[in-house]
């Protein structure tokens, strides 16, 4: 009998002993094919800020998008809304095949496969920080819902943080990478991953400001890809691929994203969202005589010479042409190609009038202009669209550039130079123009000779 008993205890301490080896084995299994883990990745609890709760202004435009998601779920779009609460690598390549207008799969595209799986799966992991920092109340559990989602379920729906959207970033994350990969595509592509996005409005899973903050840890986690060769491979290998199957030939220019096939149409007088950003323009107004509006008329000069000093701090290394030649290029060739895709959407959009002009008010800062659009923000877009093509090179300072990159979005705001509904749209439309950046030979030269220079330029730590 003691036999008996001791081999039970023996055997109860190699099972719990092979349990431990399979969980520990199953975590690195798990982990190993990421790009980037997620203690290496830009943090959205710090880069990014922290949600609006239910008392403030900004939750307005939560609260009027939680309607207008409630009144599409008997439609089609509801529908499919509902169908997308499903996240997968296989629910990812179905989507995106119908953008691609062919099969993507392990076996028939083995290149685009892999890299779309471990791209996802990266992006997996870009939310989990933010998520855990402020444990946000969605909004289905906030109104006592009963989830619409097919795949959404109450408890795992009231136990996980809503911000950010973690269907959004990997949904938006897994959009980028592909139409880098296949520019001719990017439209279509892009639209599929903001529609991923505004289906976890739609099914009440999450907010509005879930699903922007979705989008914004979806690229910041794409830029810190970049800077893993194992990645740059993978995209080359997709790259060839893909152009065997469309049969073409690689270097074909293609033209800028498109916007306007890209968002939703731009929040107007007459729209319910209009509220809430006038209500977000005169809670900004309070920000003025303080030390962030100090830093708001600064980013009101986004010119070339004002992005090399003002992204010089948080890179840590002083940008100027003489001395830093190849960054001093790099931020040249991006700010023109990104302020010529923001005016080229205004330009195409029906005309918006900034907020201080609506509301019969003056500048904080910056020129008095009433021929310029407000939509999309120029600001706002340069900015992002910086700080993402910086944290490409210097993943190690992600979260102090992309704060700054975020901030003069927020600048905007404060300055009355733009809604903030244009803000929002422009940082999308900012990260789509990098995609479509990163598809240029002559831009990957231009990063890659920024990325030699400042690896042999002192950083400020």
């Amino acid at each position: 009998m003691k036999k008996i008993i001791r081999l039970f205890l023996a055997s109860l301490v190699m099972l719990a002993f092979v349990q431990d080896a399979y969980s520990q084995f199953s975590q690195r299994s798990s982990t190993a094919n990421l790009y980037v883990q997620r203690e290496d990745q830009p943090d959205g609890g710090i880069f990014l800020p922290a949600p609006p709760d239910t008392g403030s202004v900004a939750y307005i435009d939560d609260f009027l998008q939680w309607q207008w998601g409630k009144s599409v779920r008997p439609t089609e779009r509801g529908e499919r809304a509902s169908a997308e609460s499903a996240s997968s690598t296989s629910e990812m390549a179905r989507i995106y095949s119908e953008a691609l207008g062919f099969k993507i799969s392990r076996t028939e595209t083995p290149a685009i496969y892999n890299l779309m799986s471990r791209a996802y799966h990266t992006a997996e992991q870009a939310s989990k920080n933010p998520k855990e920092k402020y444990m946000r109340i969605r909004p289905v559990i906030q109104f006592n819902e009963t989830p619409s989602g097919r795949s959404d379920r109450l408890e795992s729906l009231r136990t996980s943080g809503s911000y950010p959207s973690g269907h959004t970033t990997r949904g938006m994350a897994t959009a980028l990478v592909l139409a880098e990969m296949a520019p001719e595509f990017q439209d279509t592509i892009l639209r599929r991953g903001f529609e991923y996005g505004e289906s976890r409005i739609i099914v009440s899973a999450h907010y509005q400001s879930d699903v922007n903050a979705g989008y914004m840890c979806a690229s910041a986690c794409v830029a810190a890809m970049h800077s893993v060769p194992d990645f740059l491979t993978d995209m080359e290998a997709a790259r060839a691929e893909y152009y065997k199957i469309a049969g073409q030939q690689q270097g074909k220019v293609i033209g800028y994203p498109d916007g306007r096939r890209i968002l939703s149409k731009p929040v107007d007088t007459e729209s319910y969202r209009y509220y809430g950003d006038v209500a977000q323009y005169f809670a900004a107004k309070a920000d003025r005589t303080s030390e962030r509006g100090a830093q708001a008329k600064a980013d009101a000069d986004f010119s070339y010479d004002a992005l090399l000093s003002a992204f010089s701090g948080p890179l840590g290394v002083k940008m100027d042409p003489k001395t830093t030649p190849a960054l001093a290029a790099l931020i040249y060739e991006s700010r023109n190609a990104l302020l010529r895709n923001a005016l080229d959407l205004a330009d195409a959009e029906k005309f918006r009038k900034r907020p201080y002009i609506q509301l019969g008010d003056t500048p904080f800062a910056g020129a008095v202009d009433s021929i310029t659009s407000s939509y999309p923000s120029a600001e706002s877009e340069i900015g992002w669209g910086i700080a993402l093509i910086l944290t490409e090179i210097a993943p190690s300072k992600a979260n102090d550039i992309l704060k700054h990159g975020y901030q003069m979005g927020v600048s905007g705001i404060i300055t009355g130079q733009h809604w903030a509904t244009d803000i929002t749209a422009a940082r999308i439309l900012s990260a789509a123009m990098v995609a479509r950046l990163n598809a240029d030979p002559k831009i990957r030269k231009l990063l890659n000779d920024a990325k030699k220079e400042l690896q042999g330029t002192q950083v400020v730590p």
